[in-house]
Order: structure tokens, then sequence, then C-alpha cells
């Protein structure tokens, strides 16, 4: 009982003890009590020197019907989502989406990131189609997938990505959304499609007006505020005329109520490089993270500059941080 000392690279630490450790932490009483068995027993393995092998398989089975449980939670989300879309036919067949993309084949992946992964779909009436698929069986990416679909099928801006449909196939987690014919922002200023076509000045502030217009309308003119939480090039998408449209709501919550300015988040998600600092510092959430965000789009469109730059010298490698060197050295001068 009590504390052990430890020495950690030449400094002593006070450790709490193992029993204090098993007593304390949430589930471990049961696992202790279990395991370790009666005196006899304990006495029997420290005779025999048990393996650590075979003390791992002595636990208790902590998790014995998991695929059960599995399928008894993914009907609740059939259930929840089917609360959410209630008429609106937006329910796809599997079959069709794995035709569609051919058989989720690799090739037509053309997105990573968290849980999920993007595909690149083609109707058999010659509709382009993103199918985003959740790649995580864990009960908070499906309440994440829930609430994503609860945000996105309630808003309806021609700035904005809209919600296809979505689809639920045994324990498989499928939305679907509407296929940039261009790409995204970021692929037109620093990606693949860099130099492809060069942006006029007309067709950035176009750019910047429809995701400000975007923007605009989910803190203050949709039924409830909404923070997107990661406004970034890459999550804006080009039509054949440029028009933009905000996409992947993952992150986005909705907005704090009109009694308080904004709200304590203890998980910062996001993009390094478009984190406003009261976020990324204090965890504080309002729409002046979106808005942010949104400055560090309309830097990347006036400069061509990526939001992190690590061969800029130190403290300018972000955009931010380039600029206001940049602003000070101009006023200096002046």
């Amino acid at each position: 009982m009590g504390e052990e000392k430890r020495r950690i690279s030449g400094r002593s630490v006070s450790l709490p003890s193992i029993d204090i450790l098993l007593d304390e932490k949430p589930g471990w009483p049961f696992l202790k009590r279990a395991s370790l068995g009666t005196p006899q027993q304990v006495h029997k393995w420290h005779t025999r020197k048990v393996s650590v092998v075979n003390w791992v398989m002595s636990l208790p089975e902590r998790f014995p019907n998991h695929q059960q449980t599995l399928n008894y939670e993914t009907s609740l989300i059939k259930k929840q989502i089917k609360d959410i879309l209630r008429d609106n036919n937006k329910w796809f067949n599997y079959n069709v989406l794995r035709k569609a993309t051919s058989d989720f084949s690799q090739e037509n992946v053309i997105g990573k990131g968290g849980c999920n992964e993007v595909y690149r779909g083609i109707l058999e009436d010659g509709k382009g189609i993103a199918v985003k698929i959740l790649k995580s069986s864990s009960k908070e990416a499906m309440t994440n997938f829930v609430h994503e679909i609860n945000i996105i099928s309630s808003l309806s801006h021609q700035n904005i990505s809209p919600l296809l449909g979505v689809c639920v196939q045994d324990n498989e987690l499928i939305s679907v959304y509407n296929l940039s014919n261009t790409g995204s922002l970021e692929e037109t200023l620093h990606g693949k499609q860099k130099g492809k076509y060069v942006l006029s000045w007309e067709e950035r502030f176009k750019i910047a007006i429809g995701l400000a217009e975007a923007l605009d309308y989910l803190h203050n003119r949709c039924s409830k505020p909404v923070i997107h939480r990661d406004v970034k090039t890459s999550n804006v998408l080009l039509s054949l005329e440029l028009q933009p449209q905000l996409s992947d709501f993952g992150l986005s919550m909705w907005g704090p109520t009109t009694s308080s300015r904004y709200s304590i988040q203890g998980d910062v998600v996001g993009t390094f490089g478009y984190l406003a600092p009261e976020y990324f510092m204090y965890g504080k959430v309002s729409d002046k993270v979106d808005v942010y965000a949104f400055g560090v789009v309309l830097l990347e469109l006036i400069s061509g500059r990526n939001p992190i730059s690590p061969q800029n010298p130190r403290g300018q490698e972000s955009l931010v941080m380039w600029v206001s060197c940049f602003l000070l050295r101009w006023l200096l001068v002046a």
C-alpha cells in the first residue's frame, strides 16, 4: 500500500502502488477480485511461475457478445436516422452504391480522414456521387455519424454541399453527397489542380463571397445556429462555374444558445493553421472560430500560400504569423 518511488531520467517521482490503482480505477476492482483467484490459487500460481500469457488468458471475458452488441447499436442508429430523415426518401440501396463505386474499388478512393473513407461513384443515370463510409464501429464514431446526419439534413443553402442520402447495411454506415466536378479549393490553390488553372481576382472574390454567405447562413439564418469547426480550403468544393460549397460537417456542432456567447469544449478538433487561438488554447467555441478560419482561407486566396509552411523562417511558419510580420515591416517602413 501507499506510494512507490521510481527513478526516471535522474528524477525521483512518486507513483501510486498497484493496490491503489486496482481499487481506484473504474472497472478494476472487479478484475482484481475475478482474476486474482482464491489464496490457494494464488499460492499455486506463484509456486509454478505462471506465464503472463496464461495469466491474461485467465482474465474474465469482458466482451462476450461484441457482435451482438454491435448489431443492436446499429439497429438503434438506423431507427434514429429514420426519425431524422422522416419521409425524405434519402435512402440508398447498398448494391446500388457498390455498383456505382466498382465494388468500393481502391482506385475510386478520393479521400481518407479520421474514421472515414470517401469513394467516387457514378450512378446509372450518369450522376457523380461521393460515397462516405464510416470505417469505425466504435459507439462514439456511430454517435458522431448520427450527429452529422442530424445537422446536415437540416441545412439548405446553395453554398453548402447537400446530403443526398444514407445507407445502413449490416454494420456499414454510409452517407452520400454530390461529387465535385472541379475538386476542392485546396486542390486548385495548392494541389494537383495548381497550375492547370489560375483563378482570376474576380473568381477568387466570387469564391470568398460564396463561402461567407454559407457561414452567415449557418450562424444566423438557419433554424438553429451551427458551428462548422473545420472550415478550410480542402472542405470548400468548387463547381464547374466555380460556385463554392462548404462540405464535411463531421466536426460540426449546434451553436451556443442566445444566453451564452460561447461554450467550452474539452476536445479541440480541427486543422492546424485554421484554429482560432481562444479555441486552441482554452477550448472556447463560438461562431468566431469559423470566422477566424474563414480569414485564413481569405489569406490563402490572396497570397496563394499554404496555411502552414515549415520552410518559412522561425516564427513565421503559419500564414497568419507570416502576414503579421509582413504587415509589421510594411508599417515600420511607412
